[in-house]
C-alpha cells in the first residue's frame, strides 16, 4: 500500500486501474500491445507483465510449461486478535513440519485490551502426486475447509482452534513455484516479479527478488534513454541467472527442510 499510495501521489489517481484481467500481448518492432479479457487493447512502446505466478503473459511466451510445481505442502493463514505468547515477539511453532502452526505478533498490544494482531499459518503435507488443482496463492477459503486437521489442538497455554476461528477472512497458500526460464523477454514485453520466477518461500526472497527486478529494470530503461531492447537485455543479464539460483535454493532448502524433521532432532521423551 505505501508503494501504491507513492505512485498515486507521482503519477496520478487514475494511473492504477483495476479489475482488467490480462489473457495476452501482441507486439511489433516498436510497441506492445495488451489484449485484456473481453477484448479491450492497451498500446505502449513496451509492457511489463508482473500478473504473478499465473502470467498469462509467460504463458504465451513459454506455451508448453504447463502447471506450476507442487512439493505437497499447503498453508492457510490469517490475522487474529490474541495476547502475544512469551516475550510479547516471540516466533512460536507447534507441531511437526508436516502438521503445524506457527504464529507471531505483527502488532504492539493494544494499551485498553492487550491484544495484538497475531499472524498464523496452519500447514499439513500431503500426497503431491496427482498436481495442485485448485487455483492461485491467496485464495480465500472457510474454517470449515482445513479446521478439522486442528480441531484438538488446544494445550491451555494456546488454543489453536479458537486462533483460527477468530481470523476474519483464510487465505490458502499452496507451496508452489515454476522452473526457471531462460528469457524473460519478446521484443518489447518483459516479465517481473512472481510472472519470472515464481519460487518457494522457504528462504523468504520472492517479494525481494521483485523489488530487485523494478529497481534494475528502472535503472536500465534510464540509462539507456528508454531503448527498450538494450535496457532489456541489461536487465535480463542482471537477474535471469540471480534468481534462477534462488529459485532452486528455495527448493532444495524446502527439501533439506522437511527431509530432517523436528521429530528427528529431538528426543522422543521430550517430544512427547
Amino acid at each position: 500500500m505505501v508503494l501504491l499510495e507513492e505512485l498515486r501521489r507521482r503519477a496520478g489517481a487514475d494511473v492504477v486501474v483495476t479489475g482488467a484481467g490480462v489473457v495476452g500481448f501482441e507486439t511489433t518492432d516498436h510497441s506492445a500491445t495488451v489484449i485484456l479479457e473481453d477484448g479491450p487493447r492497451v498500446e505502449g512502446k513496451v509492457a511489463i507483465a508482473a500478473d504473478g505466478i499465473h502470467s498469462a503473459i509467460r504463458r504465451q511466451m513459454v506455451p508448453k510449461e504447463g502447471e506450476p510445481i507442487w512439493n505437497g505442502a499447503i498453508m492457510w493463514r490469517g490475522t487474529t486478535p490474541g495476547v502475544p505468547i512469551r516475550s510479547g515477539a516471540s516466533f512460536v511453532g507447534v507441531g511437526s513440519l508436516r502438521h503445524r502452526v506457527v504464529l507471531y505478533p505483527i502488532s504492539p498490544p493494544d494499551p485498553a485490551t492487550g491484544l495484538a494482531t497475531i499472524n498464523w499459518i496452519a500447514e499439513i503435507t500431503v500426497d503431491n502426486a496427482t498436481g495442485w488443482t485448485q487455483g492461485d496463492w491467496n485464495r480465500r477459503v472457510d474454517l470449515a475447509d482445513f479446521i478439522g486437521h486442528f480441531e484438538d489442538w488446544n494445550y491451555g497455554w494456546l488454543d489453536v482452534p479458537a486462533m483460527l476461528r477468530g481470523a476474519t477472512e483464510v487465505f490458502e497458500y499452496p507451496m508452489i513455484d515454476r522452473d526457471p526460464v531462460p528469457t524473460w523477454q519478446d521484443g518489447p514485453v518483459a516479465l517481473l516479479g512472481d510472472a519470472a520466477h515464481p519460487m518457494l518461500q522457504y528462504l523468504a526472497q520472492g517479494a525481494c527478488m521483485a523489488m530487485e527486478d523494478a529497481v534494475t529494470l528502472g535503472q536500465a530503461l534510464k540509462k539507456f534513454d528508454n531503448d527498450f531492447l538494450q535496457a532489456f537485455e541489461l536487465y535480463q543479464r542482471s537477474r535471469v541467472a540471480r534468481t534462477a539460483r534462488i529459485v532452486l535454493s528455495s527448493r532444495e532448502m524446502g527439501r533439506i527442510y522437511h527431509a530432517k524433521g523436528v521429530e528427528r532432532l529431538v528426543r522422543n521423551d521430550l517430544w512427547k
